[in-house]
């Protein structure tokens, strides 16, 4: 249905008390193509910093390459919550140009939420040779420990997904001061072996792996991540003997038995056999028996 004619009472419900008819007007500009993109374009200097965050809402859901350019403008509003929005969107519509003047942003606007956002678009850009952009301002010196602890999570992501083999092995060397962050150091030896295969292969990258998985003071859920990992990847390539000796340290922990017999299961031999067989046959866990008799069926 053309709304064209209404556009202007439509605009009057961005800045209604009641969020319903915000939501319900943003949605209907949304759905509008290149009249409705027009009409509040012509808006984007709107004194009130809500109704322009809320046209940058509009934008979004337009979508178009004029409704991107638009949102781009939104990287100069006076208002950080504006300026954030704007990153937000442009990250999620993959707008690689915009890339430059975020990393500008970055550089020289230390607003924690606005480079958080920044950091956030950029690694969902994943345009190539980021990382190596965002270490140049956030660790001047190449050192990465000395990246502010609240970019951390993000800083791990972004070099997994848009840096290169150097850039991964500089993370994983400076890993062992960010034990607190092992999902996101798994998570990203994953996303880095997917993009560049054989960074699991690495011997320092491995080994980071194999530490998180064996750390009992590292979150259970980390710990199963990096066993999945190593799990995920051709055992004898990862040094079977050393997967083989995780696997009987994990044996040793409660909560960690099911992902031990797993790696004893993979790595096979006759010590792994004998291990689980051992298992079956102590256990008074029926759920563990059966769980052990599944991964050595085909054997």
């Amino acid at each position: 249905m053309d709304c064209s004619d209404v556009y202007e009472l439509l605009f009057q419900m961005f800045s209604s008390p009641d969020a319903f008819l915000r939501n319900e007007a943003v949605a209907v500009f949304g759905q509008g193509g290149e009249n409705a993109l027009a009409f509040i374009t012509s808006h984007l200097d709107h004194s009130d910093r809500e109704v322009r965050k809320l046209i940058l809402d509009a934008l979004f859901l337009i979508g178009t390459k004029d409704a991107i350019l638009a949102i781009r403008a939104g990287l100069h509003d006076p208002s950080a919550n504006v300026k954030i929005t704007a990153v937000e969107y442009l990250g999620r519509l993959l707008d690689e140009d915009s890339t430059e003047e975020m990393l500008g942003y970055l550089k020289n606007d230390g607003e924690p939420m606005l480079r958080t956002s920044i950091l956030a678009a950029l690694t969902n850009i994943g345009k190539k040779e980021t990382a190596g952009h965002v270490l140049s301002v956030l660790a001047p010196d190449g050192d990465i420990r000395k990246v502010d602890p609240i970019y951390i999570p993000q800083v791990i992501e972004l070099i997994s997904k848009t840096g290169d083999m150097q850039d991964i092995k500089k993370m994983f060397e400076a890993v062992n001061s960010f034990s607190e962050y092992g999902e996101e150091i798994v998570r990203a030896a994953g996303e880095a072996e997917r993009r560049l295969s054989g960074t699991l292969a690495e011997e320092g990258i491995t080994a980071q792996v194999i530490a998180i998985a064996a750390d009992k003071e590292a979150r259970i859920e980390a710990r199963y991540a990096a066993v999945e990992l190593l799990i995920g990847h051709d055992c004898n390539e990862l040094k079977t003997e050393i997967l083989y000796e995780l696997g009987v340290r994990l044996l040793e922990e409660k909560d960690m038995i099911y992902p031990g017999v797993k790696l004893l299961a993979l790595c096979s031999g006759d010590l792994s056999a004998m291990l689980i067989k051992k298992i079956m046959t102590e256990t008074k866990d029926e759920e563990l028996r059966l769980f052990c008799e599944e991964l050595t069926s085909g054997n």
